[in-house]
């Protein structure tokens, strides 16, 4: 974790503390039944992983690429590259489930046309800038 990432968190995980400590004096959130009540683990009961606003994002096409990349050379993992947009990759996936579920109960095939215009965006992406490019003469 960077320097800048950890005193953030610190500082979010402290403020979160706080009103958790307060909202539970006031009774405005009513705690589980636990082993340790909130002074015997304050920090297990404080403990966060922050999310920041993602990062943004310049060509678009080839920052996913290196994420597809850095996942599949196990270089970084699915939490980390949606951390990175400012996502939180549980929501994600359970709304992915979600929407696939829906898409089969309508009857609706998968969007097979996405893959197919990724590959070619891959395709083109890797074509040397001389062919791209026409040429005056």
């Amino acid at each position: 974790m960077g320097r800048r990432k950890f005193i953030a968190a610190r500082l979010a995980t402290q403020m979160f503390s706080c009103w958790l400590e307060e909202a539970l004096l006031r009774g405005i959130i009513r705690p589980p039944r636990a082993r340790f009540d909130f002074y015997q683990a304050r920090s297990a009961w404080s403990r966060a992983e922050w999310i920041g606003a993602g990062r943004m994002a310049i060509d678009g096409l080839k920052e996913v690429q290196e994420s597809v990349m850095r996942i599949e050379a196990g270089l970084s993992t699915y939490e980390k590259e949606l951390a990175l947009m400012g996502e939180d990759y549980q929501d994600i996936f359970r709304q992915q489930v979600r929407e696939s579920a829906e898409r089969q109960k309508a009857g609706l095939s998968r969007p097979v046309w996405i893959a197919q215009a990724y590959q070619q965006q891959i395709a083109e992406s890797r074509r040397p800038e001389e062919e791209t490019t026409p040429r005056e003469t």
